[in-house]
């Protein structure tokens, strides 16, 4: 039997398709599932979001203050993970998630990936124009596995939120993950987008990086609008029916949630449209074979 998928990184090029909410809803699904269902051979209940994206939305969307906690500390090496993780439990707030963890992110990250980008960039060229290669090069692929690959494997899943471009960090994350979840906003140019960023998945395939498309995941998505349909369509056409989950409704209680004291869709909306749809797509992940 293959290894169950656990590490997921949830991308798209393009902004405003729902990465960040769906990253936190399947995530918020999943710690659930984890409590109430337990898998036998799960490394743990625990789940993981990591906010790769340095708009630091995450946080924000769950209500939880990162005090000084960072993913760009980590990458810089200005402590461990375990030291920049939150538990974004808010029992006392009756928004219990016991077992659902961040590792956040904010402006730094940009200022820390720029920076990291730059030295890799100056170490090849040193090495390229000097016979002595003694000295140590650490590759931004190598940083990111050093730093999160061993806690990666420590939670039962992880998610990662990545952000609404492509550049040397996302054959770092594609390494590091197992398989990528793809939220398609269902108009033409979000779809058009999409083939871009599979594309880029596709060419991490080619060069030997061990990634693959998991789940397509049509947002905003309105029934009655014949274009909505029509994108759909599109997209199960192109990447197979199997591979693109339920349509997410649009919804209200999607933009309101997060800002209605960072709660989550389940617990703001336990019954709406989109927080099924989103149950299930969780369900669809959780209990894969």
């Amino acid at each position: 039997m293959a290894e169950k998928t656990r590490i997921f990184a949830v991308v798209n090029q393009k902004g405003g398709v729902g990465k960040t909410t769906t990253s936190i809803t399947v995530a918020y699904e999943l710690a659930r599932l984890c409590r109430q269902d337990p898998q036998p051979g799960a490394p743990s209940e625990h789940v993981l979001i990591v906010d790769f994206d340095s708009q630091g939305n995450c946080a924000h969307a769950l209500g939880v203050a990162p005090n000084g906690k960072n993913l760009a500390n980590v990458l810089l090496g200005n402590g461990s993970v375990r030291d920049n993780l939150i538990n974004v439990d808010r029992r006392d707030d009756g928004l219990p998630r016991p077992n659902l963890w961040l590792l956040p992110s904010d402006q730094q990250l940009a200022a820390v990936k720029t920076r990291l980008i730059m030295r890799e960039a100056v170490q090849s060229a040193m090495s390229m124009m000097e016979l002595d290669q003694s000295q140590e090069q650490v590759p931004i692929v190598e940083v990111m596995r050093a730093e999160i690959g061993p806690i990666a494997g420590r939670f039962a899943y992880v998610l990662i939120d990545c952000p609404p471009s492509h550049d040397a960090f996302m054959n770092a994350v594609y390494n590091l993950v197992q398989a990528a979840i793809v939220p398609v906003k269902v108009d033409y140019l979000s779809t058009v987008g999409a083939a871009q960023n599979i594309e880029n998945i596709r060419k991490a395939q080619m060069s030997g990086i061990n990634v693959r498309i998991h789940t397509v995941v049509p947002t905003f998505y309105v029934q009655r609008q014949v274009q909505d349909n029509m994108m759909l369509e599109a997209l199960q056409n192109a990447y197979g029916i199997r591979t693109v989950a339920e349509p997410i409704p649009r919804s209200q209680p999607v933009a309101e949630a997060s800002a209605s004291g960072g709660m989550t869709l389940q617990e703001y909306a336990p019954d709406s449209p989109a927080t099924q749809a989103y149950r299930k797509l969780a369900e669809r992940l959780y209990y894969e074979q």
